[in-house]
């Protein structure tokens, strides 16, 4: 009981007394537990507070399923929103439903939120809570209670009704087996061979080259649907840098995908035009950033670029490849004969 009033006039203290009082530009994020212990797989409330200015744009993909090993996060609530008097700040709260499956003293790990200053901003901000813990307790076994003796199954008598699915079951299955031996037997008699043609695979320039084209003609941004419009130009990008470069971009995060794309090490004009239509499509989906139309057709622009260009770069690279590979063979033929000129001169 004390642990749980400490907890709350800690959380007062450093999350309501700041928006009052105070008019930071920092984000300030709390956590605060209603409870200092449970039994095994009950669940908790854990509240995360932010205090905020105005304008800031919270990455609220960052609260996975589970906080660790040992906490997992089986509901959340919808943010809730609230000014604070006498300041530009606004505080952000959400409840965790939390638990536990351990036990003993469990650790429930610092949250990192992370936010951006603006909806414009390219840089990422992270702010942590405190760590706490939460003791599990065992669920209770009553030793008092005396054992009592196993029963022995009760024996019963079959009746039709039992055994009627069974029966109709075994009469379907022999048809079947009828069934099937039948067939086999026709078809031995009937020989088809059927050579199944494998389609050819389409290039992932030339798919992309299309997507691009179907993109353009949809006008999505036009008609206010720029979620659809970055989803849709990015998806192309996806799917073009796995079919192209073997990236399995389509399951990657933005800064996955980026990670990877610099193992390439095409040209950092080339990389650039990549990154900023990420960011800019992940505010957009997340932050809900209404881009300026010269922003939309720039994105469109720099995805079309990449594309091309990084294409052109794989080229020469696999020409680069193939010029080696016969050079490196010319050497080992040219040496193969000098070694065998000198055997024989011997």
């Amino acid at each position: 009981m004390k642990n749980k009033i400490l907890h709350f006039f800690i959380f007062l203290i450093t999350i309501v007394t700041p928006y009052k009082y105070c008019y930071s530009q920092d984000v300030v994020v709390n956590g605060r537990i209603d409870v200092d212990s449970i039994l095994t797989g009950h669940p908790f409330d854990y509240t995360l507070g932010i205090r905020m200015p105005k304008g800031y744009v919270i990455n609220w993909n960052e609260i996975k399923d589970t906080l660790s090993k040992s906490i997992e996060v089986i509901g959340r609530s919808e943010v809730k929103e609230q000014p604070i008097d006498n300041s530009s700040d606004i505080l952000l709260t959400q409840l965790l439903t939390l638990t536990s499956f351990d036990t003993g003293y469990i650790e429930i790990p610092s949250i990192g939120i992370k936010y951006y200053k603006s909806a414009k901003d390219t840089t990422l901000y992270t702010s942590y809570t405190d760590y706490m813990d939460i003791y599990v307790k065992p669920v209770a076994i009553d030793t008092t209670m005396a054992y009592k003796p196993i029963k022995m199954p009760i024996k019963q008598n079959i009746t039709f009704e039992e055994t009627a699915p069974y029966l109709g079951g075994g009469i379907i299955l022999a048809g079947l087996v009828l069934l099937l031996i039948y067939i086999i037997r026709r078809s031995k008699k009937k020989v088809v061979t059927e050579e199944v043609e494998e389609k050819p695979q389409i290039p992932a320039i030339i798919t992309a080259r299309e997507k691009m084209s179907q993109l353009k003609d949809a006008n999505l941004w036009q008609s206010g649907k720029y979620k659809d419009y970055y989803t849709d130009l990015t998806g192309i990008a996806r799917e073009y840098l796995e079919g192209q470069f073997d990236i399995d971009a389509i399951e990657m995060t933005s800064d996955e995908i980026l990670d990877e794309v610099k193992k390439i090490k095409l040209d950092n004009h080339l990389f650039s035009k990549l990154q900023n239509t990420l960011m800019t499509a992940d505010l957009v989906k997340f932050a809900k950033a209404i881009p300026n139309p010269t922003e939309n057709e720039n994105a469109f622009s720099d995805i079309n670029s990449f594309i091309e260009e990084s294409f052109i770069f794989h080229q020469e690279l696999e020409k680069k490849k193939i010029e080696e590979a016969k050079a490196k063979k010319f050497d080992f033929e040219e040496d193969s004969t000098k070694n065998q000129e000198m055997e024989e001169t011997k």
